[in-house]
C-alpha cells in the first residue's frame, strides 16, 4: 500500500509537471475562440464544399454594411461621406465603400477597351433580333432626355449605350437599392439611406480586434452626426454579434464560476467548521482548471468560449470528491485518518470519476467540435480533480472533527426522510409515474440550427431592420459553381443566371451576385462580339446610319469601328479583370482552386422557395445550391438520433460495470435512479412544453454518470449510510448550483444542457435516496461536536 507520503510526492510531481507545461507551452500559445458556428459540426462531405463554406465565410464575416440614414438625399450624402471617411482614416478596415467608382476610372482600368464587348441581356436580345430600330429610338431618347446625363462614356464614344446599360445591370436585382450619382441608395418611409461598405482588416471573432473596430464605427457615426444631427445608422455584420458573444461569454463565466465559488466556499464552511477542508479543495479546483485548460489547448489548439462558460459548471462535480473526502471523517471522528479516508471512499470516488467520465465521453459522438471541448474540459477537471483526492488528501487532510449540530440534525433528517414508511410514499410514486408518462408524451423535438441562435435581440432586430430595407440581403444559401478552369465556371454561371433571373420573375428570389454579370465568359464577349460585327459596325450597321443621322462624320463611326475590331481580338480574362481595381467588391465570389478545377459562389438574397432553386441546381452541370442551415438542422437530427443510441450504449456499459462489481440484481438497481431521473426529466420538459433537443439529450448522458455516482455512494458507503447521505445531498446541492446558473446562460444550447442537468440531477438524488435500501447502520449513532 503507498503510504501518504508517496502520494503527495507523486501529486508533487503531477503538479510540477503541469505548472511548467502550462508556463512554458499552454499560455504562451493559449488561443481564445469565440466564433459559435465553431461549435457547429463539419457537415459538408465534399471537399469543394467545404473549402467554398471556409473561404466565402472568411471574406464575408469580414464585410460590415452601413445604412446612413437622412431626410433628404443631400443630407444622407453628406452623413454617409463623413462616415465612410472616417473609417477609411482607421487602421481597422481595409477597404471602405461609398461611392460606386468615383469617376469610373476603376472601371475603365479593368475592362479598358473590352467594354465594346460588353452587352446587357435586353441589349443581346435586341441585337439577337436585329431590331435595330429599338436601339435607334432608345440611342435617340438618351440624347434628348435627361437620362442622357448619367451616361459612363460620351455619346460618340457609346452611341446605342451599350456600355452604360451593361454597368447599370450589375445593380440589377439588388433588392430596394438604385444607383444615384454614384452612390447605393434607398428610398423608404420618406427617407433616404445611403449605403457604406466596409471591410476588417481581421478576423471579426478575433479578441483583440473587436472593441477596437467597434471604436472606429463610433467615432464613424459620431462624425455622420456631427455632419447631420438627425442621421441615423444602422448596421449589419457578424462584428458586432461576435463582440456581444464574447462579451456575453465573458461575463458568464465571471457570474457562474463566481456564485458557483461562493457556493462551494459557503457549504464547506457550514458542514466542517475549518479553512483546511475548504482550502484543500480550493487548490483541487485550481488544479483542475489548470489542467482543463491546458489539456484542451493542447489538444484542440484553442480553448473555445463556450467550453470555458460550461466548463464553470465544473466545480459541481469536481468538489464532490472533496465532500465524500471530508464528510467521511463524521463517520469516526476520534479515529479518523487521511489515509482511512481514501481506503473508505476512494473505491466510490474512482467508480464516480469513471461513470462521470462516460457521461461526459458521449458529448464525442456527434461531431461538434465545440461540445468536444467541454468533454474534454470537463474530463481533465475531474480527472485531476479525482488525484487530488486520492494522492494529496490523505497526508494534508489533518485529523477527524465530528459533525456540527446543523450538520448532525441535518444527516438525521436525511436519514430518516431516505426510508419512508407507510403507504403515502408509494402512492406518491405512482402520481410521479402517471404525471412521467402524460409528459413524456407531450414532449416535442427542435433540431434547427436556427434555435441556437444567442445573439441580443436589439442587434437581430437591427439585422433584420437593415435586411427590410435592402430588400433581402445576403441569405446564407449559395450556389456553388464549379468548372475545369475559369471559362467553364463563367459559362456555367452565365447559365445559372438565365435560370435565376426567371426566378426573379416568379418572385420566388429577390436577387443574387454573380461573377459573370461583371466579367462575361470569353465565348459570351465572342458571340457579343459577333452580334455587334453584323448589326452594328457593318457598313450598312447601325452604327453608321444613326451617327449619319445625326450628321457625324464618317471618321467616327471608323474610329469606333476600330477599337471595337482591336478588342475582339484579345477578349477580356478573369485574371486581368480581378487583378484590377474595378473587381475589388466582388473578388469573394470568385473560390480560385476548388477540388480539381475551379469555382466561384453565386449570392442570394430574399430565397422564398429552397425546393425551387434546389431543383433548378439539380438540372445544371457543376451547380449546386449550398444551404449550411438546413444541412446542420439535418445533422442535428440525425446525431440526437445517435445520442440516444448512445445513452443506450452508455447505459449497458455501466450496467454490466456495476453488476461486475455489485453482482445482477444490485448492479441493476443501481439504474433505477439515473434511468428514471432522465425519465422524469424528458416528462417535465414535456409537462411545460420546452422542447427537447439534442443538447437536452447530452446532457441526460451526463446526468446518467451523475446519478450513477449517488447510487454507487450509496452502495459503498452503506455501513456508515447518514454520513453518506450528507456527502450526496451536500455535493448534489453544488451541482444543482452550478448547473441551474447554466439554465440561466443567454446561450441556448448552455441553457439546454444546463435546465436537463439541473432536473436529472434533483430527480436521480431523490430517486437514489428512495432507491436505496436502509441498512441497519442507518441507526448508527452520529457523533456530534459543539458548535
Amino acid at each position: 500500500m503507498i503510504s501518504a507520503k508517496a502520494r503527495f510526492g507523486l501529486w508533487l510531481v503531477l503538479v510540477l509537471a503541469l505548472s511548467l507545461w502550462f508556463g512554458f507551452k499552454t499560455l504562451p500559445e493559449l488561443r481564445l475562440e469565440t466564433d459559435i458556428t465553431g461549435m457547429l459540426p463539419q457537415t459538408a462531405p465534399d471537399a469543394a464544399v467545404r473549402q467554398a463554406l471556409d473561404r466565402f465565410g472568411a471574406a464575408t464575416g469580414k464585410r460590415n454594411l452601413f445604412l446612413i440614414g437622412a431626410a433628404d438625399f443631400t443630407t444622407a450624402r453628406a452623413a454617409g461621406s463623413a462616415f465612410a471617411q472616417q473609417l477609411r482614416e482607421e487602421d481597422r478596415f481595409t477597404e471602405v465603400q461609398f461611392e460606386i467608382s468615383r469617376d469610373l476610372a476603376q472601371l475603365d482600368e479593368g475592362y479598358g477597351e473590352r467594354r465594346t464587348l460588353l452587352l446587357s441581356d435586353r441589349d443581346r436580345a435586341l441585337l439577337a433580333d436585329g431590331d435595330r430600330q429599338t436601339l435607334r429610338e432608345l440611342a435617340l431618347r438618351d440624347l434628348y432626355t435627361p437620362s442622357g446625363l448619367a451616361r459612363a462614356r460620351p455619346f460618340a464614344e457609346d452611341p446605342f449605350n451599350f456600355y452604360g446599360n451593361f454597368l447599370s445591370q450589375m445593380l440589377a436585382n439588388q433588392g430596394h437599392i438604385e444607383l444615384r450619382e454614384r452612390l447605393l441608395v434607398i428610398d423608404h418611409d420618406h427617407r433616404v439611406d445611403v449605403l457604406v461598405i466596409a471591410t476588417l482588416r481581421d478576423s471579426p471573432f478575433m479578441l483583440s480586434a473587436q472593441q477596437p473596430a467597434l471604436d472606429a464605427i463610433t467615432r464613424a457615426t459620431a462624425a455622420a452626426q456631427a455632419v447631420a444631427p438627425q442621421a441615423t445608422i444602422l448596421s449589419s455584420g457578424i462584428l458586432r454579434h461576435a463582440a456581444a458573444n464574447s462579451d456575453r461569454g465573458e461575463r458568464e463565466i465571471s457570474i457562474f464560476g463566481s456564485l458557483s465559488l461562493l457556493g462551494v466556499i459557503l457549504a464547506f464552511l457550514l458542514s466542517f467548521r475549518s479553512l483546511r477542508p475548504l482550502l484543500l479543495t480550493l487548490v483541487a479546483l485550481g488544479v483542475s482548471s489548470l489542467a482543463s485548460i491546458t489539456v484542451t489547448q493542447t489538444i484542440f489548439g484553442e480553448v473555445h468560449m463556450m467550453a470555458l462558460v460550461f466548463g464553470s459548471s465544473l466545480i459541481g462535480v469536481a468538489v464532490d470528491y472533496s465532500i465524500h473526502f471530508f464528510t467521511d471523517q463524521f463517520r469516526d471522528p476520534p479515529n479518523w485518518t487521511g489515509m482511512q479516508a481514501v481506503h473508505h471512499v476512494g473505491p466510490a470516488v474512482i467508480v464516480g470519476m469513471l461513470t462521470a467520465s462516460l457521461g461526459y465521453f458521449a458529448f464525442f459522438v456527434p461531431p461538434f467540435p465545440g461540445l468536444r471541448q467541454m468533454a474534454v474540459f470537463c474530463i481533465a477537471g475531474i480527472f485531476s480533480a479525482c488525484l487530488c483526492v486520492l494522492l494529496a488528501y490523505p497526508l494534508l487532510a489533518g485529523k477527524g472533527r465530528a459533525a456540527p449540530p446543523p450538520i448532525a440534525r441535518a444527516m438525521r433528517t436525511v436519514t430518516r426522510l431516505s426510508a419512508p414508511q407507510g403507504r403515502g410514499w408509494q402512492l406518491g410514486l405512482l402520481a410521479l409515474a402517471a404525471l412521467a408518462i402524460f409528459g413524456l408524451s407531450r414532449l416535442g423535438f427542435v433540431d434547427d440550427v436556427r434555435s441556437l441562435q444567442s445573439s441580443p435581440a436589439p442587434l437581430l432586430q437591427e439585422e433584420q431592420q437593415v435586411r427590410e430595407r435592402l430588400g433581402g440581403g445576403i441569405d446564407t444559401r449559395f450556389f456553388l459553381v464549379q468548372g475545369s478552369d475559369a471559362e467553364q465556371v463563367l459559362q456555367r454561371e452565365e447559365a445559372l443566371r438565365a435560370r435565376l433571373d426567371a426566378a426573379i420573375a416568379q418572385q420566388t428570389l429577390s436577387a443574387y451576385g454573380a461573377l459573370s454579370r461583371q466579367i462575361p465568359s470569353q465565348q459570351r464577349q465572342t458571340d457579343n462580339a459577333a452580334l455587334l460585327a453584323a448589326q452594328v459596325y457593318a457598313a450598312d450597321g447601325a452604327l453608321p446610319a444613326l451617327l449619319a443621322e445625326l450628321g457625324f462624320d464618317d471618321t467616327v463611326a471608323a474610329r469606333d469601328r476600330a477599337v471595337f475590331e482591336t478588342a475582339r481580338t484579345t477578349p477580356l480574362t478573369l485574371d486581368a479583370w480581378l487583378a484590377s481595381n474595378a473587381a475589388s467588391t466582388w473578388r469573394e465570389l470568385w473560390l480560385g482552386e476548388v477540388g480539381d478545377g475551379a469555382g466561384s459562389v453565386v449570392t442570394l438574397s430574399g430565397v422564398r422557395d429552397v425546393a425551387a432553386l434546389r431543383a433548378l441546381a439539380d438540372e445544371l452541370p457543376g451547380v449546386q445550391l449550398v444551404d449550411r442551415v438546413a444541412d446542420i438542422s439535418a445533422a442535428l437530427k440525425h446525431y440526437r438520433s445517435i445520442a440516444a443510441i448512445a445513452f443506450a450504449c452508455a447505459l449497458v456499459a455501466i450496467a454490466i460495470m456495476l453488476m461486475l462489481r455489485y453482482g445482477p440484481r444490485h448492479g441493476l438497481r443501481h439504474l433505477i435512479a439515473p434511468v428514471g431521473g432522465g425519465l422524469l426529466t424528458l416528462a417535465t420538459l414535456g409537462l411545460f412544453g420546452v422542447p427537447a433537443t439534442l443538447f437536452t439529450m447530452l446532457a441526460l448522458l451526463l446526468v446518467l454518470g451523475l446519478g450513477v455516482d449517488y447510487t454507487v455512494f450509496l452502495s459503498e458507503g452503506k455501513e456508515s449510510r447518514p454520513t453518506t447521505l450528507l456527502a450526496i445531498t451536500l455535493a448534489g446541492v453544488i451541482t444543482l448550483l452550478s448547473f441551474g446558473l447554466l439554465a440561466a446562460s443567454q446561450t441556448p444550447f448552455i441553457r439546454s444542457l444546463g435546465l436537463a442537468v439541473l432536473l436529472g440531477v434533483g430527480y436521480t438524488w431523490l430517486l437514489a435516496v428512495l432507491s436505496s435500501a436502509p441498512t441497519a447502520s442507518a441507526s448508527a449513532k452520529i457523533a456530534v461536536g459543539k458548535s
